[in-house]
């Protein structure tokens, strides 16, 4: 007997009597006992060893002669053995169960697939446009740095020459044969500035802008004051104590306010600021 679905195994999976089986196998189909037999034994025998029954039936069966009765079953040919049969289900089994496992996966890999092309085509779109952007974003700021470096370049060369200009402009100058009271012509237009400073003792100073007390101290040794002369006033009064141990100086430029050199501890200097 062929190796594989043993006869006895197949007889208690069906309940059919072996040597109905054996006539199965051997395709004695008119050894069964009729054709209801032939078709019930064949179903059960044929779904027990994995083979078609309708297939097998239909290569069994005969059709019914002229007589309308239906003829008594022919065999065709011996069945294939089992162990072919078993072989044969178990490729088909095999190959149902591999093909079944990776198909299951087919949409997801074909998803990854996609998902992976949409990401790479962005990427390469965003990379290509980082690219080019520095290039745009560095010319920008060398022109802005150029632009910036020439206005700085042009305002601190105006505001030496507007300096130069006002340092060299202005003048300080006695009035008739008066040694107390002075013009001071071409000063700055946003008005002068004034520093008072003690030699080797203490000066007391009091200075009024247009008859309004600015600043009244006593300054000590060594010590110096600056007082702001707003734009639009006209006279300052300078009163000092200690008139031989003071200094003045106007907008940067010493203001020699004792040209005879005298030795009056008391003294009002007067300076008329002309336009």
């Amino acid at each position: 007997m062929d190796q594989g679905l043993s006869i006895d195994y197949i007889q208690e999976k069906t309940k059919i009597q072996k040597r109905y089986l054996m006539a199965i196998e051997a395709g004695k189909m008119n050894d069964l006992p009729g054709d209801y037999y032939v078709q019930s034994f064949v179903s059960q025998y044929a779904n027990v060893v994995g083979l078609d029954s309708h297939k097998l039936l239909a290569g069994e069966l005969q059709e019914t002669n002229d007589n309308g009765k239906q003829s008594a079953p022919v065999a065709t040919g011996p069945l294939p053995s089992r162990t072919t049969q078993h072989k044969q289900v178990v490729k088909e089994s095999e190959f149902s169960r591999r093909f079944g496992k990776y198909a299951a996966y087919l949409p997801t890999i074909v998803v990854v697939v996609i998902v992976v092309v949409v990401l790479g085509t962005i990427w390469g779109m965003s990379h290509s446009g980082n690219s080019a952007q520095p290039h745009l974003t560095s010319s920008k700021v060398s022109v802005t740095d150029d632009a910036s470096s020439s206005k700085k370049k042009q305002s601190a060369s105006s505001k030496s020459s507007s300096s130069s200009s006002k340092e060299k402009s202005q003048k300080i100058t006695q009035v008739g044969s008066s040694t107390t009271e002075y013009d001071l012509k071409d000063g700055p237009s946003d008005g002068s500035s004034l520093n008072i400073k003690a030699g080797t003792s203490n000066a007391w100073v009091s200075v009024s802008s247009d008859g309004t007390q600015s600043w009244m101290g006593t300054l000590q040794t060594g010590a110096a004051h600056t007082v702001k002369v707003a734009k639009g006033v006209s006279k300052v009064s300078i009163s000092l104590g200690n008139a031989p141990q003071t200094t003045i100086t106007v907008n940067g430029k010493k203001f020699n306010f004792n040209p005879q050199n005298d030795t009056t501890q008391t003294k009002t200097i007067t300076l008329n600021i002309k336009d």
